[in-house]
């Protein structure tokens, strides 16, 4: 007997969304009875209704559920045990497939009784060196032309964000429909960071001592109006995850543990990791030593903030 429910999860939304989309070509249902249902906004008794319920104008159906919290919320509802038993007995011309980003409590029975009837796929995380030939196909297959130099920039500003990138291309792809050619200009005219990207990114070029990689990036935050107060904040923050992955590589924690330990997606991990082996432990303690200190003479009024900021990113 074919599968008839499944479950796939992985880090990134976009990449589950994609893989799911893959199996339900495979699986020829007519459009009209693929259904979505959301757990957020709707409720389990919907979904058990429509699951129960055999599909009126055609042989097969298939329905989409996102955010599925049983398999990692332990909350009490009287209808899980109907949804197991559901899983023991699935209506033969209903696919059901659950979707989350959400890691699975293997404690819960939900997920106990899932793991013995219920098709479980991971959707990995998209290679770091795979994302360069991916922009290139997304703009070629409409016939665009990006610049190399672009596409880095791209990818930097988007911290190799899968669901955050497609953003961007889309809204590129809108913005050069005319003359079908992006440059590197373009990309800095519309593609913005939010301060937690900008950080991370002034963070790596710190640790680096990427010394003009580290001044672009802080005047990008500057004609934000972003305070340094703010700005020493986070860096003080992202080097004490840095000392944290130090010490965790130590213990013989993998890119992935990591990953896990911090709630962060691999391919920031793979950054994480960088910076941790790239510097010594007693450099990166310096650094969150200094900027303690700085934080504390801007406080206490001896230095002006955005001088004081500016001498500690010259000085690395």
């Amino acid at each position: 007997m074919p599968d008839l429910i499944y479950l796939y999860t992985g880090n990134d939304m976009f990449l589950v969304d994609n893989a799911v989309e893959s199996l339900v070509k495979t699986l020829d249902v007519d459009p009209f009875n693929v259904l979505s249902y959301d757990l957020s906004e709707q409720s389990m008794d919907q979904l058990l209704q429509e699951m129960n319920t055999i599909s009126f104008f055609a042989d097969k159906k298939i329905i989409k559920v996102k955010n599925p919290w049983f398999f990692h919320e332990d909350k009490q509802d009287d209808l899980l045990p109907d949804l197991i038993r559901y899983f023991h007995s699935p209506n033969e011309d209903t696919t059901v497939i659950f979707m989350t980003t959400k890691g699975l409590d293997s404690s819960l029975n939900v997920v106990k009784e899932a793991k013995k009837y219920i098709r479980i796929e991971t959707v990995k995380d998209m290679d770091k060196d795979a994302f360069k030939p991916y922009v290139k196909t997304q703009f070629n297959a409409l016939k665009y032309q990006i610049e190399e130099v672009a596409i880095d920039e791209l990818l930097e500003r988007t911290n190799y964000d899968v669901s955050l990138l497609n953003n961007e291309i889309s809204k590129l792809k809108l913005f050069a429909f005319d003359e079908k050619r992006i440059t590197l200009k373009d990309i800095k005219q519309l593609v913005s960071r939010n301060l937690e990207e900008n950080i991370f990114e002034l963070t790596n070029a710190v640790i680096a001592k990427n010394k003009k990689r580290i001044l672009e990036v802080y005047y990008d935050l500057l004609e934000k109006n972003e305070d340094p107060i703010r700005i020493i904040s986070s860096i003080s923050i992202k080097l004490k995850e840095t000392i944290q992955s130090r010490q965790l590589i130590d213990k013989g924690y993998t890119q992935d543990m990591i990953a896990s330990y911090f709630g962060v997606k691999s391919n920031k991990a793979y950054y994480m990791v960088k910076n941790a082996q790239q510097i010594k432990k007693t450099d990166l303690e310096s650094l969150y030593e200094r900027l303690s200190n700085l934080d504390y003479d801007i406080k206490s009024g001896r230095i002006d903030k955005k001088l004081g900021l500016e001498l500690f990113l010259l000085e690395v």
